[in-house]
Parts: C-alpha cells; structure tokens; sequence
C-alpha cells in the first residue's frame, strides 16, 4: 500500500495543533503528526520520513528557529513553515534567510492553511522527482548522452558495438541532437580509449586553410609556410579523427579525403613523400548526403566509404520522455559552470518545456535552461518569472501560429506524457497500482502506454 504523504505539526499549544491536524486531514489526503516540543519533533523525524513540517516559533525549551536549523542540518531540501502569533517583518526574514519555506502568521484562516500547506507538499513532489531523477541520470552517467527512454537506450547500444570494432562510422541527425557526443562515446567504447581525439569541423574553415589543417604542410609550401605544420589526421594518430558536418566539404576535399579512406596514407602540402596513417575516421552530417549525391556535391564514392556503418539520433520529439531527465542533467550542469545555487523547474514550467518543439533538439534545450539559471534570483524557475525566449515569445505574441486541433492534440499529450511521467514515477513503474492511483482502467492505461510509447520499464527499479 502507497504511504500517504505525512505532515509534522510542532506546537506546544496541544489544542491547536489537534485542530490544525484535524483540517488538514479533513481537506488533505494526509497523515498528520503533533509534537508538543521541538525534542519530539526531532525524535520523530528520526522514526519515520515526513513531507511538510508546520512549527510554531515560540516554544520553550527548544524554539522554532533552533529547530529549524536541526531539521535543516539532517535534510537541507525538508519543506518547513512557520508559524507564530507574535510574527514581525524581521522575525519572518530571519525565518526565511534560515531555509524556512514560507511564513504564517497566527491566526490565519482554514484556506490559507491547506493552500499554503498543499504547495508545500507539491514543492516536496518536485524535489523528490528530481532525486529521483538525479539517480537515473546516474545509472547513465557512464556515457556522455543523457536518456533512459528506448531509443536512447538503442543509440547507446549500437555506439557501444560500434566502439568494438575499428569501421568508419557515419553518424547521422538533426541540428543539435548530440552527434558530437557520440562521436566521443564510440571513441571512449573502442581500443583506441586514451589516444587522441580530433574534431574537425568542416564548415568552419575555408577549403585552402582546411586542406593544411588536415593534412599538414612543409616549411616553404606556401608564402605563409614558415615551418612545418602537423596536420589534424597525424595528430589524431592512434586514436579518432571526427570529421564533423562532412557534408559541407569541397568537392575538392573530398576527392582527397576519399583518397585517405581508400590508401591510409596523406601528403602533407609541399611534401614528395606520402606516409601511412594509423587513424578511425568518424564522421557527422545533418543533411540528406543522397540529395546531395543526386545533385553532384557530394561524391558517391566518397559517401559509401563513410557509411561503412551508420546510426542516426533520434530528436528530441522522439524521445520526450527523457526531456525531465536531461533538465535535471543541464540544470545541474548550468548551476556548476555559473557557480549558482541548484535551482528547479516549476511544475508548470517542466510541462510546458516538455511540450514545446525543440527545433535545436538539446543544444536549444540545454542554452535556453542555462539563461534561465542565470536569470532567475530564486531556487524555482517559473513561467511567470522568465523573460521572452524565442520559443515562449513565439506562442505567446502569436496564438494562431500553429492551427487549433494541433495546439489542441499538443496540450494534450504534454499533459499526458507529464501526467505519466509523474505516475510511474510514483509507483515505480507499477501498472497495475498505476490504475488503481489514477482511477484508470488497466487496460486503458496499457492502450495510452503504448499510444505513447511510454518505457514503463524505464522507471523500475
């Protein structure tokens, strides 16, 4: 049976907190416990978990604020409020500045209790969402692309495979979908582990400064040679060379790179000599090289000898059950590069950006959170707080951007995936008590599961 969420109230006026015990068990699906003395307090805790703790500041003995700085000590992340009826500006920022959630003062009216506590118990959800999706990140910590969905767990099989042999690979996607890091990830599953890895990005050279680049040239080759210049292929000697964005090549370039793959050797530029190179060549595009084939800019020979073996990865459409996974990622990643607080997405916020679009795919995904940790001054980022992002400012100034029925069938599966999503959560991938919990019919939820291609397994544990 599913533990309730349990509620701590800490005041030494017994009859007051039976009373708040009992509207909140009234209004809430919760356990409540009373303690008179913030020592009961602390040997309760210490019994059993709780989710929200309600303690009055004047208290003998051990006050509210020594308290609070004891439960802190034991969970940093516990959501406490704090209650008094001798309450002052200074005395609710102290609270605050000490890590009390939020503040109420005595005497305070039945709603404003249960909304203040049900955001409460909501905080402590989201917080343990996201331990429980630091733990997950972790059992994938071992490969540099972040996901537990089925795709992804695809991709990382056949990049593992692909590591164990010495083929040229040609690896394919959208915009920002992580080719780069699967170039690493076949690196670091192959022999060639610890020896050199060189990225070259092709569109970002001319063709003339490309060419000495890769192949290197001798002092004297050009005007501007004034020594010798090891080129990127013999420093990748040993280990990888990732020719990203092949597509973009010169036709020139690439009649020279087909005679690299063909006779493993180069000539640096000036050179009489040729020699031997001992390097795996990987290589990335998101273009349709067919198309290109068919209007002469890429060479045909050139692209069967690239795509000796091939794996594509998928976008970031595809594999949306894994966006609450890779926010947890770049939120976490942001937080250590600005040197800020950890912060968190708002329940609303995690749904509406597991519903946008993502035409970047995790690049757009991952620059977009770190602007967000950067602008936000507390440890929640909401809808309301945020400044107008390309994404959020293109729904917003425009509704009818997008027709009716799609918007319609958008909303609704980002509800349904975050709904699910939070579900399994809870059971832990739990079928049938994830029926029983949301009031659906078994076999309906399995129709919606595989409506979905939701990865129930994903959340067993």
């Amino acid at each position: 049976m599913e533990r309730r969420e349990t509620i701590l109230i800490v005041d030494d006026e017994t009859d007051l907190a039976r009373g708040l015990s009992r509207t909140l068990q009234m209004a809430l699906p919760v356990t409540v416990h009373t303690a008179a003395s913030g020592t009961d307090a602390l040997g309760i805790l210490k019994k059993e978990p709780v989710d929200l703790i309600l303690s009055d500041i004047s208290m003998p003995e051990m006050d509210g604020m020594d308290l609070l700085e004891q439960i802190l000590a034991g969970d940093a992340t516990q959501t406490v409020i704090m209650m008094t009826a001798y309450g002052t500006i200074d005395v609710a920022v102290s609270a605050m500045k000490k890590g009390a959630w939020d503040f109420l003062q005595k005497p305070f009216a039945s709603d404003t209790l249960v909304r203040m506590v049900t955001k409460g118990l909501e905080r402590h959800r989201l917080l343990r969402e996201n331990r429980e999706l630091t733990a997950r990140l972790a059992e994938t910590s071992g490969s540099p692309i972040v996901g537990n969905s089925a795709p992804i767990r695809h991709t990382l099989d056949t990049l593992d495979m692909l590591g164990r042999s010495d083929v040229t690979v040609l690896i394919r996607g959208e915009t920002g979908t992580g080719k780069d890091l699967a170039a690493r990830a076949i690196h670091e599953a192959s022999s060639r582990k610890g020896k050199p890895f060189v990225t070259v990005n092709c569109p970002a050279l001319p063709e003339g400064l490309l060419e000495s680049e890769l192949f290197g040239h001798k002092k004297g080759a050009f005007t501007s040679a004034d020594t010798d210049k090891v080129g990127l292929i013999d420093q990748a000697r040993g280990g990888t060379l990732f020719l990203d964005e092949i597509g973009d090549l010169s036709p020139g370039l690439q009649t020279k790179l087909l005679r690299v793959l063909q006779n493993r050797e180069i000539r640096p530029i000036g050179d009489t000599q040729s020699h031997t190179i001992d390097v795996r060549i990987l290589a990335a595009t998101n273009q349709a090289l067919e198309s290109k084939i068919d209007d002469t800019s890429f060479r045909a020979d050139l692209f069967y000898r690239l795509n000796v073996a091939t794996v594509t990865l998928p976008s970031l459409r595809d594999i949306r059950e894994d966006i609450p996974l890779l926010v947890e990622h770049f939120l976490s990643k942001a937080s250590r590069d600005l040197k800020l607080p950890r912060k968190q997405l708002s329940p609303a916020l995690m749904a509406s950006v597991c519903s946008r679009p993502w035409p970047g795919n995790t690049r757009e995904l991952e620059n977009t959170l770190t602007g967000w940790v950067a602008l936000t001054p507390g440890d929640t980022i909401d809808l309301c707080e945020l400044p107008d992002t390309p994404s959020h400012a293109d729904t917003q100034d425009d509704p009818f951007a997008m027709p009716y029925l799609d918007q319609k069938d958008n909303i609704i599966e980002s509800f349904t995936r975050d709904y699910l999503h939070r579900l399994f959560s809870a059971t832990f991938g739990n079928v049938a008590l994830s029926a029983r919990k949301s009031g659906i019919k078994r076999q309906s939820l399995q129709k919606i599961i595989q409506r979905y291609n939701i990865d129930v397994e994903s959340y067993r544990k």
